[in-house]
Formats: C-alpha cells, structure tokens, sequence
C-alpha cells in the first residue's frame, strides 16, 4: 500500500473533478459550451485603473471589441479589452438595433 501526501490527493481530485465536469456536461471546452455569443468588456484586473474606470467598466458590454477599445472613461485609462461568453438570446436583447454598447445598469 502507497501512501499519498495531501498534495498528491488534491492533485488527483481536482483532476477527477475537472474530467468529470468536462466529459459529463456536454460543455466542449474549446467552444465555450455552444449556444452562446462572444461579448467584450473592458477589465482593469491587474492594472491600476482610476474610480471612474472601475465603474464603468462593471456596467458595460459591447458587441465588438473595437466598440470597447474606443470607449474610455477618460483619456488615461488602460484597461483592456475581454472577451466574455454570454447565452445568444441575452446577446439579441442587448444589442437589438444595431446597438455596439449595452450600459447593465439601465437594462434591468
């Protein structure tokens, strides 16, 4: 009989877990799951980035990621721009008309 140190066995569970997440819920890990739209948002995570910046990025998607590159708070932000995986039927209901930028905060 071996014996496993406790990292060994958080090791291997976390794989079981992950192969069983993976191979169980039909999610293709390469297509993020099917059925959904790609949506950007801008993040700060890992830069400094002013209030302002941190605001208005929460509350924002955008359609394309040029949308997104072109609007900043102000002048000096560098937060750059994410894609995010949102389910298609949330996409059409953002973006109806032609919309490239979706403020959260007034679509509730």
């Amino acid at each position: 009989m071996s014996q496993f140190s406790r990292r060994t066995f958080m090791q291997l569970s976390a794989l079981a877990g992950l192969t069983k997440l993976i191979g169980c819920s039909g999610i293709d890990p390469v297509a993020g799951g099917g059925g959904g739209a790609i949506a950007y948002r801008r993040s700060g995570r890992g830069r400094r980035i002013s209030r302002a910046a941190k605001k208005h990025n929460a509350n924002r998607l955008y359609a394309t990621a040029a949308a997104a590159n072109r609007d900043r708070p102000h002048a000096g932000d560098n937060s750059k721009v994410v894609a995010v995986t949102i389910p298609q039927s949330k996409f059409d209901r953002l973006f109806a008309g032609g919309r490239k930028s979706a403020d959260l905060r007034r679509m509730m």
